[in-house]
């Protein structure tokens, strides 16, 4: 599968309203299985089927598929209802016995080939087959639905052409079981087909594939014209008497063989009785199971004489008794298709869950890698740390041994500064008195007594 190749998310619009086939008089409707209540009701056109069918047969060594073209509505009650009236073979793709998928050259011509119809003639679903695997949805299966066909009421339609046993699968809206195996559907023709259409779903119903051919009327395309078994004559009264004698030659050949090997020994006549008897219960089997499909042949061939002018829907109801009676044998089928079912969702699971764990292996061991580099860098970011706190310890410790004799210093140029601006004062002090008027002279006498006399008054 290629992974680039998505449809990412669609809005989805409300289905239109429209006219249910089954309540349209110019449609016939029979259905195939049986219906659930809850269910969403599907209808496919005959011709539809019998492609698809043909299809399926084509080459039952390899899983095919295509895509389903029709639209999705509801009724005048809100019921909603699928009707698929077209279908396209997928071309390009990648298959093997037990696997489909489709690819981008898949997806391009099937784009191609849908510009051909009318516009309102959407996919509503995807179809494939399960050659001898039973029906189910695989791993792949299921992919394949998530990414291409996840609409609420797209459907998958899954055919086992060896075993003649198909069904239709429709989303839930359950997220823990999300798509789940529909009861039957419904098969729709033109109302003048109507006895046709009878044949076919009972034909369908009987477990044997249908066989289709096409012819081309002249002045007209090509139509899928279904052919079904034709009633035969009765058995012939001596076919009885032939069986019987083959049973006696084979008892005889039995006695001759063990009367040839009397004389071999004891041990290789055991062992040569065990692969006659192993020979003949092989052969018992496959005659029984040869008697019932002639007995349900001549059922259905009596049947469909004496039903002549009969009702539309008798011949349900006739091939509805004749399942009854057969039971155990659909019982033993169906728990043997489950069993195969199983198988494939195991060995799908298998691949799956290897797949996964290589790649979680893989993941896991670029986790152990990537963990181991971020552990290194983790360790040398601590040495690193380290390193940086041990030189941050000593560069503080030898900042606190400094402070000290640098505070000392200080008081030092403080004193040393006191005592010199102390000095200086005094030196500046003795200066000036000393350049000052001296405290011991006396003052000047004056130069003439005429002078001193009038200066000085007079004693008495």
């Amino acid at each position: 599968m290629n992974d680039e190749i998505q449809f990412g998310e669609v809005e989805q619009s409300a289905p239109d309203r429209a006219l249910r086939p089954d309540e349209n008089r110019h449609y016939a409707v029979v259905a195939y299985g049986e219906p659930q209540q809850g269910d969403l009701t599907i209808f496919v056109d005959l011709d539809v089927l019998a492609d698809m069918e043909e299809h399926a047969l084509a080459d039952t060594s390899v899983e095919l598929g295509g895509v389903l073209l029709g639209g999705c509505y509801e009724d005048q009650h809100g019921r909603p209802f699928v009707v698929i009236t077209d279908s396209l073979r997928a071309q390009h793709y990648e298959s093997t016995k037990g696997s489909f998928k489709f690819t981008h050259d898949t997806w391009s011509a099937i784009t191609r080939e849908r510009e051909a119809f009318p516009a309102e003639l959407q996919m509503v679903g995807w179809y494939h087959t399960h050659p001898d695997w039973g029906v189910f949805l695989s791993g792949m299966d299921m992919f394949i639905c998530d990414n291409f066909f996840n609409k609420k009421l797209d459907v998958a339609y899954v055919i086992d052409p060896c075993r003649g046993d198909r069904g239709m699968f429709q989303w839930t809206g359950d997220p823990h079981h999300r798509v789940r195996r529909t009861g039957g559907f419904f098969v729709t023709a033109s109302r003048f087909r109507a006895v046709e259409l009878e044949y076919y779903i009972a034909e369908l119903s009987s477990a044997m594939p249908a066989t289709t051919t096409f012819r081309s009327p002249a002045g007209s395309s090509p139509a899928p014209v279904v052919h079904l078994h034709q009633p035969r004559d009765p058995q012939p009264s001596w076919q009885g008497t032939a069986i019987a004698a083959a049973l006696a030659l084979q008892f005889l050949l039995v006695a001759l063989i063990a009367w040839k090997t009397l004389s071999t020994g004891e041990d290789k006549i055991v062992a040569a009785l065990e692969k006659l008897d192993s020979s003949l219960e092989t052969r018992r089997r496959a005659e029984v199971a040869e008697e019932r499909l002639k007995a349900r042949a001549q059922f259905l061939d009596e049947a469909f004489r004496e039903l002549k002018g009969t009702d539309d829907q008798a011949i349900s109801r006739l091939q509805s008794r004749f399942d009854r009676t057969l039971k155990s044998e659909e019982d033993i089928a169906a728990r043997d298709s489950r069993i195969h079912e199983l198988d494939g969702a195991i060995k799908t699971l298998e691949k799956s869950s290897k797949t996964d764990q290589d790649r979680l292996k893989s993941a896991i061991d670029e986790l152990e890698t990537e963990n181991r580099r971020l552990q290194a860098d983790v360790t040398k970011k601590k040495e690193e740390l380290t390193s940086l706190r041990a030189e941050l310890k000593a560069d503080k410790a030898a900042a606190d041994k400094r402070k000290p004799e640098a505070s000392q210093s200080t008081i030092w140029w403080w004193v040393a500064g006191a005592a010199l601006a102390a000095i200086a004062l005094v030196a500046g002090v003795w200066w000036i008195g000393g350049q000052g008027p001296s405290t011991d002279t006396q003052p000047e006498k004056p130069k003439n007594d005429a002078a001193e006399g009038a200066e000085q008054p007079k004693t008495t």
